[in-house]
């Protein structure tokens, strides 16, 4: 195994594992958040981080992206001469749009709470999180810097002692405002985010400082003007806020439009919530050792596209669609099959299992697309990117209008399908017209498919003769023990195939 290659997996590894430590925190606190502050805190903050989280989008504006595919390019061109120059480039960018948010969120506060959220007490959190919202965008600026130079360990040490001291100061915190009411709560909620941001921030400036200085003669020469930096960032941008807007309409129309159906508004807001709320986070959750893969395809495909390094980007994009289409066909099998006790572990909620085993059948597509996505951006195409989420977004948009009223929740769940599809057979079109690939459709899709059918056809005869019920401990047994029984299975016959299709 090469260096290079051989770097790439233990960052994968490392960002993987990570990621599902982080995520199981953030699961555990959240649950401890929704007991403690209760249903009038969570909704009011809920209400805050609405008009929050577009604050981020217009901070960051594309930043991350942009400065892991300019850092990336460099170094593949130049070596990283031009590093220094790119990073203080981006960081005028990431100064102007963060302040500009945060003078707009401070101003504006008052008429966003009444006006927009209808909730007067909303007012001082948004005040409190717009502090942050320039942390947030020096942190993205430095979290681009490490993935475009591959040593993402740095943006791991980050996210997780991050979280860590987010929960620690936020459960000091609210011990002590939860008895002045959910205003106080939720203040005490937001001045906590914010200086956890701005710890995270500082944490990224040292780490970044120090690595600079190591590199400081290495990564010091010209490099592209700043006009570089807002003709990738700007499209980003721009796409990102079409689509937030868009989302948000989408998910204000499924409830309105499961009532014009004939459900009643407990009903339509609990079939969303079922089905949006519960299935898909499911249905994402195992996608996490592949988007830490597929994210470090970015600077893998940007330094190799500007190498011109064309036949071994064809041999990798090759390699991440077949991996994934093998994984994402495991994942499908096995989430189909026990998707009535993945309901009740997760949720406590039989009828979650029946949307969780409907959707099912879209995990492939949705895997796919998100690491073709991936490598697009890694060769520039972010902006035909842009314009596929726009268009799936409206059709999203028009499609939900249509079809809940005839179909209920179910046409929803249509329009997910039909989306995903619409996506990736745009993205793997374009791909493959510029980094060629190579599908194998019977080792990477019919056999793992076969494999994964036997291994939980077997868990489930063996499993069900001993009596096991449906909890945590015997539900996490049945998975391991399928897995093993596909790994025995595939992988001695994906070899002999293998060697019979060379």
């Amino acid at each position: 195994m090469s260096s290079n290659r051989k770097q790439f997996f233990i960052n994968g590894i490392l960002l993987s594992l990570v990621a599902l430590a982080i995520r199981g925190i953030g699961m555990a606190f959240n649950s401890y958040l929704t007991r403690s502050v209760g249903a009038e805190g969570i909704g009011l903050y809920t209400l805050v981080t609405s008009v929050y989280s577009f604050g981020i989008t217009f901070a960051t504006s594309g930043l991350n992206l942009t400065v892991t595919r300019l850092v990336a390019a460099d170094i593949g061109e130049r070596g990283g001469r031009g590093v220094g120059r790119i990073m203080r480039n981006c960081l005028i960018y990431a100064l102007i749009f963060s302040i500009s948010a945060t003078a707009v969120l401070l101003i504006f506060s008052d008429y966003f709470a009444i006006r927009v959220l209808a909730d007067a007490r909303a007012a001082p959190p948004l005040r409190a999180l717009a502090l942050s919202l320039v942390p947030i965008a020096l942190t993205s600026l430095f979290s681009g810097y490490f993935v475009g130079v591959r040593r993402v360990a740095h943006n791991a040490a980050v996210s997780f002692f991050s979280q860590l001291a987010r929960v620690g100061v936020t459960v000091f915190a609210i011990i002590r405002a939860i008895p002045h009411g959910a205003a106080a709560t939720v203040l005490a909620l937001a001045v906590c985010a914010t200086a956890t941001e701005l710890f995270a921030f500082l944490f990224s400036l040292i780490q970044y400082l120090y690595d600079r200085r190591r590199n400081k003669k290495r990564y010091t020469g010209a490099a592209s003007p700043f006009s570089a930096v807002t003709n990738m960032a700007l499209p980003l941008a721009v796409s990102a806020y079409i689509r937030s807007g868009l989302l948000t309409l989408e998910h204000i129309l499924i409830p309105k439009r499961l009532r014009d159906s004939g459900e009643s508004h407990t009903d339509a807001l609990a079939s969303y919530g079922i089905l949006h709320g519960m299935a898909l986070p499911l249905l994402v959750y195992p996608m996490t050792p592949l988007s830490s893969f597929s994210g470090l395809l970015v600077p893998e495909f940007a330094s190799g596209l500007a190498a011109r390094e064309h036949g071994r980007l064809s041999r990798i994009a090759s390699e991440a669609i077949n991996t994934t289409l093998v994984y994402s066909t495991l994942c499908a099998v096995l989430v189909a099959t026990f998707s009535e006790e993945l309901g009740w572990v997760m949720y406590s909620s039989w009828g979650a299992g029946h949307y969780i085993s409907l959707m099912a059948p879209v995990i492939p597509i949705m895997y796919l697309d998100h690491v073709a996505d991936s490598m697009l951006k890694g060769i520039g195409e972010h902006v035909y990117s842009m314009w596929v989420n726009i268009a799936d977004s409206c059709l999203s948009v028009i499609l939900v209008y249509v079809l809940i009223p005839i179909m209920g929740i179910g046409g929803y769940a249509v329009v997910i399908v039909a989306m995903e599809g619409f996506n990736f057979a745009l993205s793997a079109t374009r791909l493959y017209k510029k980094i060629p690939f190579r599908v194998h459709p019977v080792r990477c899709f019919l056999l793992p498919l076969a494999a994964s059918l036997a291994a939980s056809a077997l868990t489930r005869a063996l499993f069900f003769a001993s009596g096991a019920a449906a909890c945590t401990f015997s539900l996490a047994l049945k998975l391991v023990f399928s897995v093993c029984v596909f790994l025995a299975i595939y992988v001695p016959l994906s070899k002999i195939k293998a060697r019979r299709s060379v």
